[in-house]
């Protein structure tokens, strides 16, 4: 019975995760100017997401704070950027891995920052505050030009670049992390090198 409603319940969570994530690109395509082609793949039907080799320039956000930060001008070789939104009922299943990823990540000298994408600070607040996340390092995309431009179609969604912005790998969707053996994967977003 207990195992019945845990799948139920991770089948209601996708589908909430995935009807939040097609809000959430409906409201890039508010914003970003048409574009015809190839190049306007910001929706969940044509979104193939970044491909491993592929080279994008790295944007520039902001801290909660109002720092700015030059992802491209990095010191670290390596980039794990997690795209998170408040409105993704599976972004919060994984707040334990993205807090040992931030502590992993430190330790392998790999630079990690969570990246929202277009929510309110209020509500972003509201949701760092109830998952636990006040020490991680969080950027904010406000305009809603980070997500298309870099083709994250699916939130969660991680990808580890390199420092000039060469795509090592991407991992779409919830990691299902269990601490007590998360080891292997945690292994698993550093294996990838340049």
């Amino acid at each position: 019975m207990k195992r019945l409603l845990k799948v139920i319940l991770l089948v209601v969570a996708f589908i909430a995760a995935s009807a939040a994530t097609y809000v959430a690109i409906q409201k890039w395509n508010a914003v970003e100017p048409v574009m015809s082609g190839k190049q306007h793949q910001d929706t969940l039907e044509g979104v193939s997401g970044l491909t491993e080799g592929e080279t994008v320039t790295l944007p520039q956000l902001s801290t909660l704070n109002g720092q700015t930060v030059n992802l491209g001008n990095l010191r670290e070789e390596r980039l794990l950027c997690v795209f998170i939104s408040t409105r993704c009922p599976g972004c919060a299943m994984d707040a334990d891995l993205w807090r040992d990823l931030n502590e992993e990540s430190g330790k392998r000298g790999v630079a990690f920052y969570l990246i929202d994408v277009g929510d309110e600070l209020d509500d972003l607040e509201k949701f760092r505050s109830a998952h636990g996340l006040h020490n991680l390092p969080i950027l904010l995309d406000p305009n809603h030009k980070v997500g298309p431009q870099l083709k994250v179609g699916f939130l969660p969604q991680y990808i580890l670049f390199t420092r000039n912005g060469r795509v090592l790998h991407r991992w779409d969707g919830i990691r299902h992390y269990d601490q007590p053996t998360g080891a292997e994967k945690l292994a698993e977003f550093f294996q990838y090198r340049p």
